[in-house]
């Protein structure tokens, strides 16, 4: 996932955790002792989003971590079964019943090579809860006639493979700054038929967003999803091309502060915007053609399964380009 602000990287949220550097507790210039952090007891009964933010604020905790992601991973892969193994046997069943394709929302049926983090912590994209929120907007934006969609940080594919499948014209152009999501993107696109129709590049600059929206043919929708990288890249000073350009775009806050406003402020005169904002996921939402057994008697685990690792207030706009130049 691309996550580059004016030239800096921008710390990102993934669930083989990297800890922020944070400085041990000194006391002289010796270490003070510090207890054990309870998460560690947590973490052998269940992992859930809140223990890794814990993780993060606990500086003995972080310490553990990064030397844990130093071992060899056929050590790490036990480890994590040891470790958490009510998760990890959940997680595998839901994977093996999904039988590796998407089983609601928008993109059902769709066939996803999720790269490894994604599969053993991102279970929102096979259970198809992953921004559920915004479920209503895909629907719309398959009903719009695009010929063109962009989608810069494409990750796992939910999104470029997905509307690849639904609007079967369209020409998918995706970056993703990640190489090693690259060949995951093409098995994904190759899984669903639509390779003909998808290409994959790197990093994308500002100068490669206007080629790529200059070069697009008809009606054009740009999907942003970059870690705060958007602040940056969403200028409509550098593209003129998004003046005309349909825009959705994950906005992150908790990197960029005012990073929302800012975009809508520089959008406003020339795209109709409506704001989404996320909601803590709830039983209901747990698909019922999956593990039904499963919200009756896990339904802890149940909802955590469709978290999705956020960091502070999510939100994202839709932006629809009053004039269609194309």
């Amino acid at each position: 996932m691309q996550a580059k602000i004016l030239g800096s990287v921008v710390p990102q949220v993934s669930l083989e955790i990297q800890p922020s550097s944070r400085k041990v507790r000194k006391q002289s210039g010796v270490i003070a002792p510090v207890a054990p952090p309870p998460i560690i007891g947590r973490l052998l009964i269940d992992m859930r989003h809140a223990t890794w933010m814990a993780i993060e604020s606990s500086s003995i905790a972080s310490r553990l971590y990064r030397s844990y992601r130093k071992l060899p991973d056929f050590v790490r892969a036990p480890a994590r079964w040891l470790v958490m193994p009510r998760w990890h046997i959940v997680t595998t069943m839901v994977r093996v019943a999904a039988r590796g394709a998407v089983v609601s929302g928008p993109f059902q049926g769709m066939r996803m090579d999720l790269s490894p983090v994604s599969s053993r912590h991102l279970l929102g994209y096979i259970l198809g809860t992953q921004e559920l929120e915004l479920h209503g907007v895909v629907e719309r934006i398959v009903t719009r006639d695009y010929k063109t969609i962009v989608n810069v940080g494409a990750a796992d594919g939910y999104y470029a493979v997905g509307l690849a499948r639904r609007l079967p014209k369209a020409r998918i152009v995706g970056f993703e700054g990640l190489a090693e999501l690259h060949p995951v993107l093409r098995h994904s696109a190759e899984l669903n038929g639509v390779a003909d129709r998808f290409t994959i590049n790197g990093f994308c600059e500002p100068p490669d967003l206007k080629r790529a929206l200059g070069a697009s043919e008809g009606r054009t929708l740009l999907i942003s999803d970059i870690e705060g990288g958007e602040i940056d890249l969403l200028d409509p000073a550098r593209a003129r091309e998004l003046d005309i350009t349909d825009i959705l775009v994950e906005t992150h806050d908790a990197f960029v502060p005012g990073c929302t406003e800012t975009l809508i402020d520089r959008f406003s005169a020339t795209h109709n915007i409506e704001r989404i904002t996320a909601r803590p996921r709830t039983l209901k939402d747990f698909p019922k053609n999956i593990l039904p057994w499963l919200p009756r008697r896990m339904p802890d685990l149940a909802v955590e399964l469709m978290n999705e690792r956020r960091t502070g207030l999510q939100q994202w706009l839709y932006m629809e380009a009053k004039r269609q130049g194309r």
